[in-house]
């Protein structure tokens, strides 16, 4: 798990670019998603973390979006 705040914008552009994360988080909800998600972009950046994939995601704890991971999360729901 990465904080943003631990990151200046242009680290996070590159992480991002290079593959290292591919999903955000709210660490305070425990909610996770893709990054193009709108829920995820209005999140303050002192709230917001990076994970590599959804199993990184899963291993601290955090759900699917209901919004950008619909399916996930109805699984995420049932098994839960």
């Amino acid at each position: 798990m990465i904080l943003h705040i631990d990151f200046d914008p242009i680290a996070i552009r590159q992480m991002i670019r290079a593959g290292a994360v591919t999903l955000g988080g709210n660490k305070q909800l425990k909610i996770y998603g893709l990054l193009s998600c709108a829920s995820g972009k209005r999140m303050k950046a002192g709230n917001r973390v990076f994970f590599r994939n959804a199993q990184e995601a899963a291993s601290y704890g955090y759900r699917p979006c209901g919004h950008c991971l619909r399916e996930q999360y109805k699984t995420w729901k049932l098994h839960g």
